[in-house]
């Protein structure tokens, strides 16, 4: 089978290189790169881009998982082969992908992105209790009674807000959210990739913000080799401002002020992201924005 690549993300490299496959599933593939720590990933065309993402024009029903874990890969003159199948990947057409989330400008004081954050933040909330996730966004800005992961987490993304508040670059609250949680990438390794992503928009050309992202964004790269391969990956990429085009996407409608309908599509794209990692990234994601930038969290 031959396809073509439609994107490839900022960290896809441009030369040759080798990998393995490291996990497999129905939309995509991951692959370890002999020579670097981080993975890549394969997706199929329905998914949305990744910084390490290599998205495919797959036609309708294809599936990853004919692939098994350790089959080899090579790209060369980019063209990917994998030896043990007749797949054959041609990135040469492929645009490059990166978001620019310090582009963006989320200003609070329009009436328009006000009434944006907070419908976003309604449905979330609203998903997240209609699926009974263990994470509701509002429980973890009060102090819920819960106990458990949802108590946790709760208790160090309040310390995380509070530090970025003050500047604090010396609290270590992140490390109670590395690796907290099940699922393919822990809960508490999604709300600080979704945290990191809401910081990075509302740095606005202040050095100070900058500063305090890069050391955060430093401590959690250090701390996300106690979490599993995948969610390091994904901390990695937020740590330098990069999320997948779904979130990124949701985000600059929110600096948009986008309508209801549009927002929602939005959301529910994002959403939509294993079980609940996507509820949990962009749960991380509107406090964060809310850090420096007062947003008016509903009780």
């Amino acid at each position: 089978m031959y396809l073509r690549a439609i994107s490839l993300g900022y960290a896809v490299p441009d030369g040759n290189f080798e990998a393995e496959a490291h996990s497999v599933f129905q939309s995509a593939l991951n692959l370890h790169l002999n020579s670097e720590d981080n993975l890549l990933t394969l997706i199929a065309s329905s998914e949305g881009d990744l910084p390490q993402g290599i998205r495919l024009d797959t036609p309708e029903g294809f599936s990853f998982e004919n692939f098994r874990v350790g089959d080899l890969m090579i790209c060369r003159d980019e063209i990917l082969v994998f030896e043990k199948d007749s797949l054959t990947i041609q990135l040469s057409e492929a645009r490059r992908w990166k978001c620019d989330l310090p582009a963006l400008r989320f200003d609070p004081a329009d009436p328009a992105v006000a009434a944006a954050w907070s419908f976003v933040w309604e449905v979330l909330n609203a998903r997240q209790r209609l699926s009974e996730a263990e994470i509701v966004a509002q429980e973890l800005l009060g102090k819920s009674a819960r106990e458990g992961v949802a108590h946790r987490a709760g208790k160090a993304i309040r310390t995380l807000l509070s530090a970025a508040r003050r500047y604090d670059l010396t609290d270590s609250s992140a490390q109670s959210l590395i690796g907290l949680g099940s699922g393919l990438t822990p809960s508490g390794d999604d709300l600080l990739s979704g945290y990191l992503a809401g910081l990075w928009c509302i740095v606005q050309g202040e050095s100070k913000r900058a500063q305090f992202i890069s050391s955060l964004g430093e401590t959690i790269i250090h701390l996300s080799s106690k979490t599993n391969d995948i969610s390091r990956t994904y901390l990695y990429h937020a740590a330098q401002g990069q999320v997948s085009s779904r979130l990124a996407d949701l985000v600059e409608g929110i600096c948009r002020g986008e309508n209801p309908k549009r927002l929602n599509e939005l959301a529910e794209a994002a959403f939509d992201v294993g079980h609940t990692s996507g509820t949990d990234t962009v749960t991380g994601l509107l406090i964060g924005l809310g850090a420096w930038i007062r947003v008016e969290f509903p009780e």
